[in-house]
C-alpha cells in the first residue's frame, strides 16, 4: 500500500466542510439527549391533548431513525453541519397520525422556527414535521406500532413507514462486523455519491438515497468481515459495485449469515436495493434505466481511479473530483419555483417535488427519437431580484435520431415535448393552494442550451406567475 492510501481520512476531513451542507449553516454541538427529552416533552403534549388523556397517562416513543444517529451514547455528541436529527414518534394504532399531526404542529410551532410538512419518500412516505430547535434541524415523524414482519410493497403504508425506517437502521447497525468501519465507510461513500451527483431519493429521479447507500456499504462490509481499513473498505465498495451482476439485487443478511448472500432475480433497472425488512421491500423502487446506467458509469469510474491511486499516479481528492455535468451536455431542461416566503416555498416545492415524479420516465417515453434524461439530484437555489427565494432543477437531455428508412442523412433530431410538458405544467399548476397565495409563488419550465447554464445558476433571473413552458426544440 503507497503512502498515498494513508490520506483517506486527511481528504474527507477537507471535503466534508466544502462539500457537506449549506455553508452558512453550524453544527449543534449542545446536548443531544437534552434536545431528544424536550421534544419527547413536545410530543407527549399533542398526543395527551389529541388523545384526550391527562399528563402522565401512557404515550409513545421517541426513536432516532438515521444510522449515524441510533445508539449515541455521548451526551455531548454533535451533529454535523446540515446534518439532520431524524426522529419518529411511534404511538398505538389506534391513533389517526393525519389528524394527530394537526396537533403536533400546533404545538412545534409554539417553540420550533420554520415549522414545515416533512417532504415525502416515496414508498416511505410518512406524516411529520420538519422544524428547526435549539438551533437544530428535526425531521419528526409519526408512525403507528404494527407488526411490519411481512409487509410488502402492496401492504405498505404511511402509518408505518416511519417505523419501517427505523427497523431498517436497526438492522443495518446488527449485520455490520464493525460500526467503525461501517460509519468510515458510509461518510466516505456519502460525500462522493453527493459530489458525483448521485444522491437522491429514488422517488424523485431514479438515483439511490441514504437508506439505500447505507446498505450498499453495510453489503460491502460483510463482503470484507477481517478489513477495519477505510481505504481497502473504500477500494473494495468500487470493486464490487463496478463488477456488480445488475439483474441481482443488492441486500444484506443477517449477521451470522453474511457469508452467504443469496438474493431473487430484480425486475426492472439494475442495482435493485433491497431493505431488510417485510418482504419485497425496495430502497430504490423507481429506479429508471438512465439512472442505473449513470451509477455503473461511475462505480466504474471510481474502481478505475483507486486503481491510479495504488499505482501512486492519483490522490484520493481525484476520486471526490466534481462530476462535470453542465460540459457533459449540450441541452437542459430546467423547472424553476419561486416563492414570497420560505414558509410558502416549503409547501410549494414540496408540491411540485411529488407531481414530478417520474418525469425522468416520462420524458424518455417521447417516440419521436431515443432520448436519455441525467437529472441533477439536487434543487439548487439562486438568487432572484423579484423573488424572496428561488429553487432550480435541472435535467440534461441527450438524444439520438430515430433510426428508420425514412430517415434524411444529416437531418438534426427533432424533440417534441409538448404534450408531456403541458401535462406536466397544468399538474403543477394545480396547487391547492395557488388561489390562497396567488402572486406569491412562481413556475416556470424553459429549454437551456450549454452556454445558458455555464455553471452559473446564481446568474439566473425569472419573471412571471405559473406563466412559461417550453414545448418544442430542434437539436
Amino acid at each position: 500500500m503507497t503512502s498515498r492510501m494513508s490520506n483517506l481520512d486527511e481528504t474527507l476531513v477537507k471535503l466534508a466542510g466544502e462539500l457537506t451542507g449549506d455553508p452558512e449553516t453550524k453544527a449543534f454541538y449542545g446536548n443531544v439527549e437534552a434536545l431528544q427529552d424536550s421534544i419527547i416533552e413536545l410530543c407527549q403534549k399533542a398526543f395527551h391533548r389529541f388523545c384526550g388523556q391527562t399528563k402522565g397517562g401512557p404515550a409513545g416513543q421517541l426513536l432516532p431513525i438515521s444510522v449515524n444517529q441510533i445508539g449515541f451514547q455521548n451526551a455531548q455528541a454533535s451533529l454535523r453541519r446540515g446534518e439532520v436529527f431524524d426522529l419518529v414518534y411511534v404511538v398505538p394504532e389506534s391513533v389517526a397520525l393525519w389528524e394527530m399531526l394537526q396537533v403536533l404542529e400546533n404545538e412545534v410551532e409554539k417553540v420550533a422556527q420554520a415549522v414545515r410538512t416533512a417532504g415525502g419518500d416515496g414508498m416511505l412516505h410518512s406524516p411529520g414535521l420538519e422544524f428547526t430547535y435549539e438551533g437544530a434541524a428535526v425531521k419528526l415523524l409519526l408512525a403507528n406500532d404494527a407488526d411490519v414482519s411481512k409487509i410488502s410493497p402492496d401492504t405498505v403504508n404511511s402509518r408505518v413507514a416511519g417505523l419501517i425506517a427505523r427497523l431498517v437502521s436497526k438492522s443495518i447497525l446488527d449485520s455490520v462486523p464493525d460500526l467503525g468501519a461501517f460509519h468510515g465507510l458510509l461518510k466516505c461513500i456519502r460525500l462522493w455519491a453527493k459530489q458525483r451527483g448521485l444522491y437522491g431519493p429514488s422517488h424523485d429521479f431514479g438515483y439511490i438515497g441514504g437508506m439505500g447507500w447505507a446498505i450498499c456499504c453495510a453489503h460491502i462490509c460483510q463482503a470484507n468481515p477481517q478489513s477495519r481499513s477505510l481505504e481497502q473498505l473504500f477500494t473494495s465498495f468500487f470493486m464490487i459495485m463496478s463488477g456488480w451482476d445488475v439483474q441481482m439485487p443488492i441486500s444484506i443478511q443477517p449477521h451470522s449469515q453474511a457469508q452467504a448472500f443469496e438474493g431473487e432475480i430484480s425486475q426492472g433497472a439494475g442495482y435493485k436495493v433491497v431493505l431488510p425488512v417485510g418482504k419485497g421491500l425496495s430502497a430504490t423502487p423507481n429506479l429508471t434505466a438512465s439512472a442505473a446506467h449513470q451509477l455503473q458509469k461511475e462505480f466504474r469510474r471510481g474502481n478505475r481511479m483507486c486503481a491510479k491511486i495504488h499505482a501512486g499516479a492519483a490522490e484520493w481528492s481525484d476520486v471526490y473530483a466534481s462530476s462535470k455535468f453542465v460540459e457533459r451536455y449540450l441541452h437542459f431542461l430546467q423547472i424553476d419555483v419561486t416563492a414570497a416566503s420560505d414558509a410558502i416555498m416549503s409547501q410549494w416545492l414540496l408540491w411540485c417535488r411529488r407531481h414530478l415524479q417520474g418525469i425522468a420516465e416520462t420524458l424518455e417515453s417521447v417516440r419521436t427519437c431515443h432520448l436519455r434524461t441525467r437529472p441533477w439530484p439536487v434543487w439548487v437555489s439562486f438568487k432572484d431580484p423579484d423573488w424572496h427565494v428561488a429553487k432550480t432543477l435541472l435535467i440534461a437531455l441527450r438524444i439520438s435520431p430515430p433510426i428508420s428508412a425514412s430517415s434524411q442523412a444529416g437531418a438534426k433530431p427533432v424533440v417534441d415535448l409538448r404534450e408531456v410538458l403541458v401535462t406536466v405544467f397544468e399538474k403543477l399548476c394545480a396547487w391547492p393552494y395557488a388561489t390562497k397565495h396567488l402572486g406569491e409563488f412562481d413556475l416556470y419550465i424553459r429549454h437551456m442550451s450549454q452556454p445558458e447554464v455555464g455553471g452559473h445558476i446564481g446568474a439566473v433571473t425569472l419573471k412571471g406567475n405559473c406563466s412559461g413552458v417550453w414545448l418544442f426544440i430542434c437539436f
